[in-house]
């Protein structure tokens, strides 16, 4: 199985690992961080090759664009797994993307990828929420509630990138299989 994701750069995963102390009461740690931007489910799905051919259209004059981390979020309640998801929440720096600027160029990408593959229900489309999972599940004391809003009231270092390439993540090997730049 297989997903599109924006690599995140050594910056988010080193803030990711310095938050690792704060997540001790969470079922599952994250130790690889990915940005998901579609999820590729289905029997057509399986081939590496055909998924890149797919892409290179839907993705037809994308400009490389900026991300920022906004801060710490969660889903309470998640669609699908254990509960609650805690994750770094991540969001277009205004004005990065070229042509159309005004428009949130991740969205857009994640809309024009559900367009070509179809979305996953709950997760996609209109609940698509751009984020990078840092652990999920409740096995710790007290009450998660509480230890997801300590969580969201830490202050974050500023972390601040270029999207220039998108990856094809495996769940299989756990790595990006085939890249596909951006280009305008």
């Amino acid at each position: 199985m297989y997903s599109v994701n924006v690599p995140v750069p050594w910056a988010v995963r080193r803030l990711a690992a310095s938050l690792e102390p704060d997540l001790t009461g969470f079922a599952s740690v994250r130790d690889r961080h990915t940005l998901v931007v579609k999820r590729l489910d289905g029997r057509d799905l399986d081939d590496l090759h055909r998924i890149r051919e797919r892409l290179r259209p839907a993705l037809r004059g994308v400009a490389p664009f900026d991300l920022r981390v906004s801060g710490i979020d969660a889903f309470e309640d998640p669609p699908l797994g254990d509960g609650p998801v805690a994750f770094l929440a991540v969001e277009a720096v205004a004005g990065t993307a070229g042509e159309g600027a005004d428009r949130d160029p991740l969205r857009t990408v994640h809309d024009r990828l559900v367009r070509e593959f179809g979305a996953v229900d709950g997760l996609e489309g209109a609940e698509y929420v751009p984020h990078v999972t840092l652990a999920r599940g409740w096995d710790g004391r007290g009450d998660p509630a509480e230890g997801v809003e300590r969580l969201r009231e830490r202050d974050l270092e500023a972390v601040r990138w270029t999207v220039d390439e998108l990856g094809i993540w495996t769940r299989e090997y756990k790595e990006i299989a085939a890249r596909v730049p951006l280009r305008e």
